[in-house]
């Protein structure tokens, strides 16, 4: 069953929804014969687009597409069924896609749409009703640079993404460029809707060229950067009479109407009680925003002014309308809509704003709109969903049964309170994650989305407070996501689809013109307990290089924080095709760096660089942090393409970093500080082994890795305690190190499951030992509920939830254990000469102390 509640007080006509839904393994294998019906047993319209399968064939995740028409406050339920062996007869659907050398054509059945196959305007002309609606001339998308140019959007393909009887999406690609110059590249997706005028545009803004980081640092002003004054899309109906333009700022309240010369909605901060916040500053450490909120100006005047705007506007003659709306408005600020007599605007970075903007080397930015050739009744319904989409609700239980994602559990089913408290705290005012939002305003179209690290400004006095971005640490998506798959409560899933687009645009480096170590990789959160500053979402800046005097300084991209596991469900989840292409980024960006052939030295020395694989130090490659986040990009690519070569290079780092007889005693696992990460590791080697399961692979790869596993966990029995007991060895006793506890309740659960008699019991035991101590020392901490602790938990202790439902869960037993040999010790690419380096570097450092 399939729950559609309407919680906004707007009435959805042939509303478009699209929604991921996970099978178990073996229940369909053709997606032709799900049929959707309503409460009346009327079958409707459905189309469904499989994005994942199991080893057998059958559907694993599929995207499904409906139009659903709610009444303000209604609940509709709909019923999903298989019918293999039955023909369903549905009217054939009225969408029709044509395209030649000169044009584009998509007919939706209400509307006939022209694309020009050349130039992103998009539209040639626009037919509705048989009658051309657009006045082309008028119609442009416009990108001015920062000396004032305007840069045409230059198409170089245009490729169907999706097609079906619900919805129709066209990728179109290329670059914006000037009589003499060249800008950044773009992706336009066009979405159209089966009988409807209504259109939706994601549009990404791509600076492909690198930053150049000097001395390892990321801050505004870099030369790699663009700097542009707007980018705009402008529409215009066809003269046909007299004008009158209608606008609100709110989908709640009613329209106002007039006959305007011009009519312009403008949101230049926030809003919020921090909306001029240090987050905001410019590469000269300037914050620009003028005024708290948006103001609408009616002919030049001010007409009215307010905090937060989410408007919708319109222009309409006789009987045809044309509406647009920006989704997102104000948490996207700057942002901006206008209508003259015969024309509407979406600023998506509008020139009203008092300053430049700057999109950083490798960095995107990505804004949904929808226009809508509409009837002039109430031509602001065709495009109000945007604001807030109906989004289906599934039972809990479904998604556990499914197997989709391991470990899952309905919340309702958990008997261990005090962990679901700790979790809730991230949606409970007053202080939920959403909230803390305010304290930095973490808005504005770099920052919305971002989750602030709170437990980084424990240490500090400032006030306001430090500014510092989370990064995705630790994989919070995924956390998120886990949370509302097991409640089924909107809030969580709100919270995972913001940070995933900001994850995706802002923290992701989009290039391939730095060195393969950085290329596509995640950027760290900003660093430890100092601010930002001017290098946003990356990390280091030069401001804390010259306040600290240290000349080591910097960095970069790095193996060891790398998440995509969380990108990869919100894909599945919602079909954004950016999740998936960004999985595939940072999957691809594990080879390229281990590759030795992207190097200088490639040529003298082929083995691996090891970049994929050390953990702290270039010399360490046993179990750790940076191998596993590896391990783990690669799996989570394999499920997504079902390419080989993903998992092939995922068992190749597994007998890198691991072996059944390693001396544990040597990784000297005891020096907490830096070795704390082998249990990351360590629950990465159990995601390998599950999906090798899946896969039907018990193989001498699976083998080798169950007792590998088993080795260790033999170890952690004998010697692990909690953290709490031990922090006397690490140089900040924080909440976070017990908070780490909650991994090894997930590896020894782990181990349970692939161990026999009388192990199991012993491991589960443990694991329930280290859930508790976590939980219990975790509450001697003030700060407990900071946010990295709280992700932590998330992230982890589902496992254990789980587990206590199945306690019984077992792995198959390889039939033959192989003789696996000895370990061999890893040496990476010029390992001999850095070596070298490092030992010249401490004579030249003694030399220097002698004689000071």
């Amino acid at each position: 069953m399939l729950h559609l509640k309407e919680k906004n007080g707007i009435r959805r006509i042939h509303e478009p929804i699209t929604m991921g839904l996970p099978f178990p393994k073996g229940l369909v294998s053709d997606s032709s014969a799900l049929a959707m019906y309503t409460e009346n047993n009327e079958v409707i319209p459905l189309h469904v687009q499989v994005t994942a399968r199991w080893s057998d064939q059958s559907i694993q995740w599929a995207l499904l597409d409906l139009l659903a028409s709610v009444e303000p406050y209604e609940t509709l339920t709909y019923r999903l069924t298989c019918e293999e062996s039955r023909a369903l007869q549905l009217k054939p659907s009225p969408l029709v896609f044509l395209q030649n050398a000169d044009t584009c054509i998509v007919k939706t059945g209400l509307a006939s749409f022209f694309l020009n196959p050349h130039v992103f305007t998009p539209f040639r002309r626009v037919m509705v009703d048989g009658v051309d609606r657009l006045d082309e001339s008028g119609n442009s998308f416009i990108l001015t640079d920062g000396e004032g140019q305007e840069l045409e959007a230059q198409i170089s393909s245009t490729v169907v993404e999706c097609e079906g009887p619900i919805r129709l999406t066209l990728r179109c690609e290329g670059v914006f460029s000037g009589a003499s110059s060249r800008g950044p590249r773009f992706i336009g997706r066009l979405t159209f809707y089966a009988g409807s005028g209504t259109v939706m545009l994601q549009f990404t803004l791509h600076n492909s060229q690198a930053a150049r980081h000097p001395g390892g640092c990321w801050d505004l002003g870099d030369e790699g950067s663009f700097f542009f004054e707007d980018l705009s899309w402008l529409l215009a109906l066809r003269d046909s009479g007299k004008s009158v333009q209608g606008w609100n700022v709110n989908p709640h309240e009613s329209m106002n109407f007039g006959e305007y010369s011009r009519i312009e909605i403008y949101q230049d901060s926030s809003g919020g009680p921090n909306w001029s916040s240090s987050n905001h500053v410019n590469k000269v450490g300037q914050v620009r925003q003028r005024c708290s909120g948006y103001q609408v100006m009616r002919d030049g005047r001010v007409l009215r002014e307010g905090k937060r705007a989410t408007p919708s506007l319109f222009i309409k003659q006789g009987e045809i309308a044309l509406a647009g709306t920006i989704q997102n408005f104000w948490q996207n600020f700057p942002t901006a809509l206008e209508a003259d007599d015969k024309r509407i605007c979406l600023r998506l970075f509008p020139h009203q704003f008092d300053d430049i903007y700057e999109l950083q080397g490798g960095e995107q930015k990505t804004h949904t709109c929808v226009v809508a050739f509409t009837s002039s009744a109430n031509p602001e319904s065709a495009i109000n969903w945007i604001h807030a989409p109906l989004r289906p609700v599934i039972s809990p239980e479904w998604y556990e049964g499914s197997k989709a994602i391991r470990y899952l559990s309905p919340r309702n089913q958990d008997k261990n309170v005090e962990y679901g408290q700790f979790i809730a705290t991230a949606i409970q005012e007053p202080n939920s994650w959403i909230s803390r939002r305010e304290r930095i305003d973490e808005y504005g179209w770099r920052n919305f989305g971002e989750i602030y690290a709170d437990h980084e400004a424990v240490r500090s006095l400032e006030n306001p407070p430090l500014i510092s971005h989370y990064n995705n640490q630790y994989d919070v998506i995924f956390g998120l996501l886990l949370e509302y798959l097991r409640t089924g409560e909107e809030r969580w899933f709100s919270l995972m689809q913001d940070l995933a687009r900001h994850v995706i645009d802002i923290d992701i480096y989009h290039t391939q013109e730095d060195r393969p170590a950085y290329n596509g990789g995640l950027f760290w959160h900003t660093d430890h307990y100092v601010g930002a500053a001017t290098a946003t979402h990356r990390t280091y800046s030069r401001v804390n290089k010259e306040t600290m005097g240290a000349d080591s300084y910097g960095g970069g991209p790095s193996n060891e924080h790398n998440y995509t596991t969380g990108l990869l469900y919100y894909y599945f989840l919602t079909g954004d095709p950016l999740g998936a292409e960004s999985v595939k980024e940072l999957a691809d960006w594990v080879i390229d760096m281990d590759d030795s052939n992207g190097t200088i030295l490639g040529v003298l020395d082929r083995r691996p660089t090891g970049r994929a694989s050390s953990t702290v130090d270039r010399a360490y490659h046993g179990p750790g942090r940076g191998a596993g986040n590896s391990v783990n990009a690669l799996l989570d690519a394999f499920v997504l393409t079902r390419k080989r070569q993903y998992l092939m290079k995922a068992e190749e780092l597994i007998r890198r970093c691991i072996h059944p007889l390693d001396n544990i005693r040597k990784h000297h696992l005891e020096d907490i500080e830096h070795r704390w990460s082998y249990t990351v590791f360590l629950s990465v080697l159990g995601k390998y082994l599950d999906l090798k399961v899946v896969e039907e692979e018990v193989d001498e790869h699976y083998a080798y890795a169950r007792e590998a596993l088993l080795h260790y966990a033999a170890w952690m029995a004998e010697n692990e305690v909690p953290y709490k007991q031990v922090l006397h060895r690490v140089e900040i006793p924080s909440e976070t190190w017990s908070a780490q506890d909650m991994r090894k309740s997930h590896v020894f659960n782990l181990a349970a499951k692939y161990a026999g008699t009388p192990l199991r019991d012993v491991y589960l035991k443990k694991a329930r030992f280290f859930f508790d101590a976590c939980l219990v020392d975790l509450k001697t901490f003030e700060t407990n509920m900071l946010t990295r602790p709280v992700v932590l938990l998330m992230t982890n202790g589902y496992v254990q939830e789980y587990f206590d439902l199945h306690p019984d869960e077992s792995a198959p037993v390889p039939k033959h254990i192989n003789d696996f040999g000895m370990p061999k010790q890893f040496t990476p690419q010029m390992n001999e000469v850095y070596r070298l380096r490092e030992i010249i570097a401490g004579i030249i450092g003694s030399l220097k102390g002698v004689f000071r």
